[in-house]
């Protein structure tokens, strides 16, 4: 269990033996750090080199924003996660064709799953889905015969439509009827 800690107070962030624990004004609360991914601070804290190398070889991530709650920066365990291994799966994948099409297809295939899966929700409540249902199941079949990206693209576009249209169906209401979709800038009406 990956547990998220936050931190909102003013204090110092110390180790002691094989964990670590806040301290705001003379009262220590500790950490637990076999359970936890990340911490976000937000207050002013005080911490050294000792806690970040623990923190490093815990594989947690400390994560600082500003007075305003704004995003400042992140401490990122430097072996766990700064690997130059993704960097160049990711290139190998975007350059070689065939890696870049089947990444992408596993993408279209989750979006018309999820689709799917809010369409069905209705269908099972009364509202009379199947026909898009079958359309967006006959996409998600099709896409193993898919070999480009634009033919993807298309696909996915497609799928898109036919969700939208759903939209209709499920809400019944003349005040929102979706006939086109618009995009740069979208239209309100």
């Amino acid at each position: 269990m990956n547990e998220i800690i936050y931190i909102f107070k003013s204090g110092r962030l110390a180790r002691k033996d094989n964990t670590i624990y806040f301290e705001n004004d003379g009262e220590r609360k500790f950490i637990p750090v076999e359970n936890t991914k990340e911490i976000h601070i937000f207050g002013e804290i005080t911490l050294n080199k000792d806690v970040l190398e623990f923190l490093s070889q815990k594989e947690i991530i400390l994560h600082f924003y500003n007075y305003y709650e704004y995003y400042v920066g992140s401490f990122y365990p430097r072996e766990h996660y700064n690997s130059g291994y993704i960097t160049v799966s990711q290139a190998r994948h975007y350059l070689d064709t065939n890696l870049r099409v089947s990444l992408a297809k596993k993408f279209v295939f989750g979006s018309i799953s999820n689709m799917g899966k809010v369409v069905r929700y209705y269908n099972n409540r009364g509202v009379n889905l199947e026909n898009i249902l079958a359309n967006l199941r006959n996409l998600k079949d099709n896409l193993d015969s898919i070999v480009d990206i634009p033919s993807l693209l298309a696909l996915e576009g497609k799928s898109r439509e036919i969700y939208y249209d759903s939209f209709n169906e499920i809400l019944k209401d003349s005040q929102f009827f979706m006939d086109k979709r618009t995009r740069r800038p979208p239209k309100d009406s």
